[in-house]
C-alpha cells in the first residue's frame, strides 16, 4: 500500500512539473545567443536503396545524392559518408534521431567535414529537422570552423525530391549582469 501511494506520488509530482511551462524569458545567466544566418545547403532527397538494419530500428544509409552549399564559403558536397539514423517512438507521425558526416569539396579542391545531429520529424511525405552542426578542417582560412558551434534545420520534400537546409552560427550573448566570459576573451584573458 504505501509504495503504491509513493510511486502515485511521484508520478503525479512527475506530471504537474513536466506540464508545466516557464514563462520567464530572462532566466540564468546568459543572454540568449545570437543567432547569424552561416551557410545555404541544397540537398537532394531520395529514400535510399542501400539501408542495412542491424537493429529493428536503426538505419545506416550512404550519401548519393550530394548537394551545393553557398554563403560564407561555396562548396560542393560530395557523394560520399553514410548517415544513421534510430527511429524513436512518438504520437505525431514518424521521429528520428538522426547524425551524418558530410564531405565538402572547394573549387580549390580543399575538404571540410560537415558533422550534423539531428532531430528529424515525418509526416505528410516530407521532413523538417532541427539540430546542430560542427565543421572540421585544415584550409587556413577557415580554421575559425574548428570551434564553433552552428544550428541546423533542414526540410525536404519526398514528392519532388527538393530539399533546402540552413545553417546559422551560433555565438554567446554575454552574461545578463555585463561580467566578462573569461574563456571568450582573447588570449591573457583582459578585454
Amino acid at each position: 500500500m504505501r509504495l503504491v501511494l509513493i510511486q502515485a506520488l511521484f508520478c503525479t509530482l512527475g506530471l504537474g512539473l513536466s506540464v508545466s511551462r516557464r514563462t520567464k524569458t530572462e532566466i540564468g545567466p546568459f543572454k540568449n545567443p545570437e543567432i547569424t544566418p552561416f551557410l545555404q545547403l541544397d540537398l537532394a532527397v531520395g529514400r535510399e536503396t542501400n539501408i542495412t538494419a542491424p537493429e529493428n530500428n536503426l538505419i545506416m544509409a550512404p550519401n548519393v545524392k550530394g548537394g551545393k552549399v553557398t554563403g560564407a564559403f561555396e562548396a560542393d558536397i560530395l557523394p560520399i559518408g553514410a548517415s544513421i539514423e534510430r527511429v524513436v517512438k512518438t504520437e505525431l507521425g514518424e521521429n528520428s534521431f538522426y547524425t551524418n558526416r558530410y564531405i565538402l569539396q572547394t573549387a580549390n579542391n580543399d575538404t571540410i567535414g560537415l558533422e550534423v545531429d539531428v532531430i528529424v520529424n515525418y509526416r505528410n511525405n516530407a521532413h523538417h529537422s532541427f539540430g546542430f552542426g560542427k565543421f572540421t578542417t585544415d584550409i587556413p582560412d577557415l580554421l575559425y570552423l574548428n570551434y564553433n558551434m552552428y544550428l541546423v534545420e533542414v526540410t525536404g520534400d519526398f514528392n519532388t525530391g527538393g530539399g533546402a537546409g540552413q545553417i546559422f552560427a551560433l555565438k554567446s550573448g554575454g552574461r545578463r549582469d555585463g561580467e566578462s566570459i573569461t574563456a571568450l576573451l582573447p588570449v591573457g584573458g583582459k578585454d
